[in-house]
């Protein structure tokens, strides 16, 4: 059962990858002594796996449960506002503890409600999409949208554990996979080719569902995230490293008003024209970055074919929260492994990669 630390001055915690979730048994007897356990489900998992969390409860007389929706939506002033009225209403204490069983969006939305409660609720989070536990899940970054932006309304919270157990991966559809898969090829990027030869070969064979390859992604992407979060908590330097693709990709994702794309295939169209853009600042990269350029175009048959604004994309792209002042961060790469942060840029060269990136998007999209 590999184990990940994320080293932290004082909130250090697990990521836990198994097959099983006996170890949620474990990770909650560490966690509570006298308080209650409050319970929120992402409705689709509660459908397809509530009863595999029920059976580790048996010591628990005094659990809440609650079940959430799904989808990006609930990330709102006004969803979030009936879950601090359902918390307050049962007078949860700082001796109760929180539980988000979903995706990212569950960890998301629950993490930050267990930031904001009574000033911090601990919190523990079983993730249960490929993109939760390839990223969202680990960091303790947590958030809700606002109409100005993706994730600008948010705190730091880290939890006390994160449990992915890889047997739930087999209940998503193939497009939450294609998604998750989204993340892992930003650290595809951020690593270099060991992500990248796996990934290729599980589309050469079609297996996005063997297990064994779903670890060894999870445990590669894990391992380099934790690493970046020790060292920077709070995203004050290297930590902007794991936004790769993200300007772009966040930007794409406004424009649709977080709609008819999910956050991976945004990312994966983003990484796209993080390349590109890469290739106009530094020209040498261009040639370091063509096996990732490859399958990245090699994974958009799989994503849909969505109409895309360029001007929109630039004009949401001027508002990112990586901004420092007046001047946008954008997280480019030397070569594979060698990200670094570029201040500055003519917007010519951002709205020409913009282009460029939505043609190979308009040629080769599903």
């Amino acid at each position: 059962m590999p184990q990940i630390k994320v080293n932290l001055e004082s909130n250090s915690y697990p990521v836990i990858i198994s097959d099983k979730t006996s170890q949620l048994r474990t990770e909650l007897k560490k966690n509570i002594k006298n308080g209650r356990l409050f319970i929120f489900y992402d409705q689709n998992f509660y459908v397809l796996h509530k009863s595999s969390i029920t059976k580790e409860l048996k010591n628990y007389n005094n659990v809440m449960e609650l079940v959430l929706e799904s989808g990006e939506k609930i990330k709102s002033e006004k969803y979030l506002k009936k879950l601090y009225n359902y918390l307050l209403s049962e007078k949860i204490s700082r001796s109760d503890f929180i539980l988000a069983c979903g995706g990212g969006v569950t960890s998301d939305l629950v993490g930050y409600l267990a930031a904001t409660t009574l000033r911090g609720i601990r919190w523990g989070i079983v993730s249960t999409t490929l993109l939760g536990m390839v990223d969202a899940s680990i960091g303790g970054k947590t958030g809700i949208n606002h109409q100005s932006g993706k994730n600008l309304i948010g705190a730091f919270h880290q939890p006390k554990f994160v449990l992915c157990n890889v047997n739930y991966l087999q209940t998503l559809s193939e497009r939450e996979l294609f998604c998750g898969l989204g993340e892992v090829l930003k650290y595809a990027g951020l690593v270099g080719e060991p992500i990248i030869g796996i990934v290729n070969l599980m589309l050469k064979n079609n297996s996005i569902y063997d297990k064994k390859i779903l670890t060894k992604l999870i445990i590669e992407s894990a391992k380099y995230k934790a690493e970046i979060v020790s060292c920077d908590e709070r995203e004050g330097n290297f930590r902007m490293f794991l936004n790769l693709g993200h300007t772009f990709g966040h930007a794409i994702e406004k424009t649709l008003k977080y709609k008819k794309l999910l956050h991976g295939e945004a990312v994966i169209i983003g990484l796209i024209g993080m390349i590109e853009l890469s290739g106009r600042i530094k020209p040498n990269s261009k040639k370091h970055l063509e096996s990732y350029m490859n399958l990245l175009v090699k994974m958009l048959p799989n994503l849909p074919k969505i109409k895309l604004n360029a001007n929109e994309i630039y004009e949401a792209i001027k508002i990112d929260k990586k901004r420092d002042g007046k001047d946008l961060n954008f997280i480019l790469l030397n070569k594979l492994g060698k990200p670094y942060i570029q201040k500055g840029i003519d917007k010519r060269q951002i709205k020409n990669s913009i282009s460029v990136m939505l043609d190979v998007y308009r040629k080769q999209g599903g």
